[in-house]
């Protein structure tokens, strides 16, 4: 082949797909009730798969019986790209057609009137993926030990012979730089599948920047309408967390009078947190909250129990027993004098706020 191919399309595609909180994955993993995801992975597995396998092939051999069998991995690898590029082109752009329908571009000198699709696997067929059983026109046909003609030993040719009496047999050749431009014409195409994306998740995000969020007076509301919103707008994980904790505040029942007040005062810090997770969801922003600081208070004492905390949050965010998290509670209660008195008992919320009120001192 003439000239080298890299991996690196299909490696820039792959991260646009998985990137922008996954709006593909959400988009496509429930389309109308079929498993889209699905096709998208096994595709980008495949071409990734063939595009590295053509990056490592071999010169091709002089034993013609060898160079034929290079001959037909070099095709089934295109075919594999080929194919998941059509895959990619239904999903995304349109169920209804296929890429590059009519095109002649790739092959000089073809034995059939085909398009370039069409053609390729009249090629793909005779030259090994059924040989002993073609259909062309009105009759079978079979080819031939392919052989060598050619100075250039890239090119290869078989004979198609007629299961007809009498019919002449067809002569096919096979040149690998007419494979490579049929290869790269479809390779290449994961550009304007890439376009295709970035318009579906820059309209999707358009649509959604029109639609108002509401406003709610309670902080409580308002964080449930914020979780409703992130789920539609892209269900990204680490703003559906930092929702889940400041419902954990918010819900918290009122805790001792003087502990309250502290708890009081927390909430209303929060306020900050809340009005930059509504203006990122409704400018359909999704980026590091610059106030998130604000829900996880950073002190000598949260370093000083960085660990204790770390395995308190997954066991009250997991609902799993851990048979430590008595040592957790009365580690907390020893560091602050027992005035925030943590009890087993506790409700979650009740654990979750004192928690955060305890590293505000």
């Amino acid at each position: 082949m003439e000239k080298a191919i890299k991996d690196d399309k299909i490696s820039d595609f792959r991260n646009l797909v998985n990137s922008n909180s996954s709006f593909v994955y959400n988009t496509y993993h429930n389309k109308n009730g079929k498993n889209q995801w699905n096709i998208i992975c096994s595709c980008m597995d495949w071409i990734t798969v063939s595009i590295r396998y053509l990056q490592h092939t071999p010169g091709f051999e002089e034993n013609i019986d060898v160079r034929v069998m290079q001959m037909f991995s070099l095709i089934s690898a295109i075919d594999l790209v080929s194919e998941a590029i059509t895959q990619l082109h239904r999903v995304f752009i349109n169920p209804r057609t296929l890429p590059f329908s009519g095109e002649k571009e790739c092959f000089t000198n073809r034995l059939f009137d085909e398009d370039d699709n069409s053609y390729f696997k009249s090629i793909r067929a005779s030259f090994g993926a059924h040989p002993v059983n073609l259909n062309h026109s009105d009759c079978k046909r079979f080819a031939s030990w392919p052989y060598d003609d050619h100075m250039d030993n890239d090119e290869l040719t078989v004979n198609l012979y007629s299961n007809k009496v009498g019919e002449s047999d067809l002569v096919m050749v096979l040149n690998s730089n007419e494979l490579f431009c049929f290869l790269l014409k479809r390779y290449d195409y994961l550009d304007v599948l890439s376009q295709a994306i970035t318009k579906l998740f820059n309209d999707f995000k358009l649509n959604l920047t029109r639609q108002p969020i509401e406003t709610k007076a309670s902080y409580l509301e308002q964080l449930y309408i914020l979780k409703n919103e992130s789920e539609i707008r892209l269900n990204n994980d680490y703003y559906n967390d930092v929702i889940d904790n400041l419902i954990m505040v918010y819900e918290a029942e009122p805790l001792e009078p003087d502990l309250e007040i502290k708890a009081a005062n927390y909430r209303r810090s929060l306020k900050l947190l809340i009005d930059e997770i509504k203006i990122n969801l409704q400018l359909m922003n999704i980026i590091d909250l610059d106030n998130d600081g604000l829900l996880e208070p950073k002190s000598d004492l949260s370093r000083k129990l960085s660990y204790e905390l770390g395995k308190f949050y997954s066991w009250l965010h997991e609902s799993r027993y851990d048979p430590l998290a008595n040592y957790y509670l009365k580690r907390f209660n020893e560091e602050t004098d027992y005035i925030y008195d943590f009890k087993i008992e506790d409700p979650v919320n009740t654990l979750f706020i004192k928690a955060k009120i305890m590293l505000l001192d």
